[in-house]
Order: structure tokens, then sequence, then C-alpha cells
């Protein structure tokens, strides 16, 4: 799902930049409806080119996916994807199949801070090792508060290219 953050440019267009860009991954950072457009052409259509997003980079990469009729399981991972709010409900309700994984906090809170620093210099580390106190903390209480009403049963996104080939589709 992260090739469906907002751009820095449009964090950069918003009322509060500074705010928008240390809450980045918050769900008002997302471009929902375009998530919600691709999952709809892949189940009309069959096929979709969805973005990607390297993280080095920091912006999406638009089509850079290609999921075709081959491809028997698309798994659609992401924090929001469950959330039963906005946008986010109607993008719920597309999934044939949902699961929720259910981390330690504090192993997940390690997994972020693992990939900001494969991502970033080291002279940034204390930079994303803040950020991610200030936001992805929040973040994950709000998955697990939602995670009772979540169904343990959709149509589920990838992430990058290699998730589907990992599990020899």
């Amino acid at each position: 799902m992260d090739g469906f953050h907002l751009y820095r440019s449009q964090l950069d267009a918003m009322e509060d930049p500074k705010e928008a860009h240390a809450r980045r991954g918050a769900p008002w950072t997302f471009d929902p409806a375009l998530l919600l457009n691709c999952l709809k052409k892949l189940r009309n259509e069959g096929s979709v080119y969805v973005p990607s997003f390297d993280h080095g980079v920091g912006d999406p990469v638009e089509d850079d996916i290609f999921v075709s009729l081959q491809h028997k399981v698309v798994i659609v991972e992401g924090n929001y994807i469950l959330l039963e709010e906005g946008s986010w409900k109607d993008i719920s309700d597309m999934f044939d199949d949902k699961w929720f994984i259910d981390v330690n906090l504090d192993t997940a809170m390690q997994r972020v801070e693992n990939r900001h620093v494969s991502t970033v210099e080291l002279k940034q580390v204390t930079l994303k090792a803040t950020r991610k106190q200030h936001f992805n903390q929040p973040k994950e209480k709000i998955l697990i508060s939602d995670k009772e009403e979540t169904p343990q049963e959709g149509l589920v996104f990838l992430r990058s290219k290699n998730v589907l080939q990992q599990l020899g589709y």
C-alpha cells in the first residue's frame, strides 16, 4: 500500500506542511481513492498497473507494478486497508478475505526503525527514530483498537514486486 502515499509535493501544499511530513503514514497522508480505483479495475478488468514506493526515494513510482490475470492471489498489505471509516471502509469491503497479523508493538517498532536505517543516511537516523515515536506508536494503537472488529477472513494487495514471486505465483 506504500505506493499510495501522497507525494511529498502534495504534503508541501497542505495547510501545515511540516506536520504533514512528520505525520506521513497517517491515514490522511495516503490516496485511498486511487487505491480503491485500482482495486475496482483489478476486480472488473482482471489487470491493473499500481504504484510502488521506494523509501530511499521518498515518493511513489506511478504504474510500476503490473498485476494481471496470471496472478491467482493478490495480497494487499497495509496499515489501514481494514479500517471501517471514510474511503477506507470502501476499500475494506473490496476484499474476499481479510487477515490481521497481530505483532508485538515493540517488535513492530523495531522493524520500522530497521527499515528507516536501511534507507536513509546515518545522520538522519535520529530524525527517523523521533518521527517513529511521534507517529507510529499511535498508528499501531489505532490498528490494535480496530482489530476487535476486523473479520478473520478478501482480496489481500502487493507492496513489492517480489511478494507474488515469494508466494510462488
